[in-house]
């Protein structure tokens, strides 16, 4: 259950200027303020919202769905089943890629011809190997050099985001705004669990992978919409698809995990992440993790906003991280770390 603590029920405004509606977050203009590192009592921290706050992750209210948007989510939910539903596929290029990466021995140089084969990937793994991830003191301009300073994980990644890319813009865009949504949410959401990674011995890499891939099942929603569009003129608002989002994408993450051949534990954390972990779950501390995700994300308004206190949360107490003063330096620096990142795909 949703806790709830603090005082009155005025929640802060969220650092980020939207320009679209509430719902329609950092789609084409974000600006995010460098939170104050002072934090006396007369400083406003984006990661503690004025007024009553959740300390655990908190669903969307039920909306009244149009009679379009109703009908869109009954065929979402008759396609729980994998029957009569398209999956999108991996792309050539990132199957061929993630084929080879799962032999124990990879030929990297081999990877990079691969990889050399589709401008888009080719592109987004230079600028992987240069951005403040990973670059060092000379920029990479070669493909090889740039699969070797990556390496296999970041690579294995960046193919997988890739192939969301694809499954989000394919059928012509009918809702390019909403997909480019999607594609900005999940790598807000990958960097930001491996930075929160860095507090644990979890490995930042698999960090990473594991907030990109915990809400692929969005693209499912985003796809049926689109189709219902071709067929109905029917425009998803903004509002109805964050809460038809919310219904049913563990469900379609399974099913894409499936699909796709992605890891037992990867596919265990994209069909479960928003029940509260007992601590006996062996991926207890991967779970905790998804859930200060989301929640930071939601305070700078990726997802939608929710009035959430950081320090107070269940998930950061349980991870040892809420009297931990690396935690704070961290929600300090995040915002504008995260702008910085993001300009790099």
């Amino acid at each position: 259950m949703d806790m709830l603590i603090g005082g009155n029920s005025d929640a802060a405004s969220p650092p980020v200027r939207m320009t679209e509606s509430s719902t329609a977050v950092a789609v084409l203009e974000r600006e995010v303020e460098a939170p104050k590192a002072n934090n006396d009592s007369d400083s406003e921290c984006w990661w503690q919202a004025e007024g009553e706050c959740y300390t655990e992750r908190a669903p969307l209210d039920s909306i009244n769905l149009s009679t379009e948007a109703r009908a869109l989510e009954n065929m979402l939910i008759s396609q729980f089943d994998g029957h009569d539903l398209s999956l999108p596929p991996l792309p050539r290029v990132p199957e061929a890629v993630l084929r080879k990466l799962r032999k124990r021995n990879c030929n990297l140089p081999e990877i990079a011809h691969d990889i050399s084969e589709d401008q888009v990937s080719a592109a987004s793994v230079l600028r992987m190997s240069n951005s403040p991830l990973y670059r060092g003191m000379n920029k990479i301009t070669s493909l090889e050099m740039a699969v070797v300073r990556l390496g296999s994980n970041a690579i294995k990644t960046l193919m997988l985001h890739q192939s969301m890319r694809s499954a989000s813009f394919e059928q012509g865009g009918a809702n390019a705004k909403i997909a480019e949504m999607l594609s900005l949410r999940a790598l807000s959401a990958a960097y930001v669990m491996r930075e929160l990674a860095e507090l644990t011995d979890l490995d930042v890499e698999e960090a990473f992978m594991i907030g990109l891939l915990h809400d692929i099942g969005n693209v499912m929603v985003l796809r049926t919409a689109n189709s219902l569009k071709k067929l109905s003129r029917f425009e998803i608002d903004m509002e109805s698809f964050e809460y038809l989002c919310q219904e049913t994408h563990q469900e379609f993450g399974e099913l894409i995990a499936d699909s796709w051949g992605l890891p037992d534990h990867i596919r265990s954390l994209v069909s479960n992440h928003h029940e509260y972990p007992e601590p006996d779950d062996p991926l207890f501390k991967e779970r905790l993790l998804i859930e200060l995700t989301d929640m930071i994300c939601s305070l700078l308004t990726f997802t939608p906003y929710q009035p959430y206190n950081l320090l107070e949360s269940r998930a950061a107490k349980d991870l040892g991280f809420a009297d931990r003063p690396e935690f704070g330096a961290l929600l300090e620096r995040l915002p504008d770390d995260l702008e910085e990142v993001l300009e790099f795909f």
